[in-house]
């Protein structure tokens, strides 16, 4: 009889079919990539998460109500960022109030752009240059 050879081979393609969809949906080993904080990054808008990027340029003014820096990059333009209680501040004394007396200085930050807004996760003040 050929009918069971047939619901066989039928059944046999079925779940190799159903295995290969499933295994694109499997997180890999390890989980999501985390940030330097040990954190995922923020989820993009778009549901993807958002890229971490850094920026170099010299500290042109804090606004402390805001939270906000700007900095001038390499390519001569300006640059805004706000940053929280959760953004890692190396370089300074203080906090974010010790920014207000590195005017000046050059700073790397690392951000991501969530909402059109550059979130700082960690701001550097670099050793000024011998």
């Amino acid at each position: 009889m050929k009918t069971p050879k047939i619901v066989g081979t039928i059944a046999t393609t079925l779940v190799v079919s159903i295995c290969l969809t499933a295994a694109p949906q499997q997180q890999a080993p390890g989980g999501p990539e985390r940030g330097d904080d040990g954190q995922p990054p923020p989820a993009a808008p778009g549901g993807g998460a958002a890229q971490v990027k850094t920026a170099t340029g010299e500290l042109l003014k804090v606004d402390l109500a805001k939270r906000e820096i700007t900095i001038m990059g390499v390519d001569h333009k300006e640059m805004m960022f706000t940053y929280t209680d959760a953004t890692q501040m190396t370089g300074i004394e203080g906090g974010p109030q010790g920014l207000g007396g590195k005017t000046g200085a050059t700073l790397r930050v690392t951000y991501t752009e969530i909402g059109g807004t550059n979130q700082a996760s960690r701001i550097e003040v670099q050793a000024a240059k011998k």
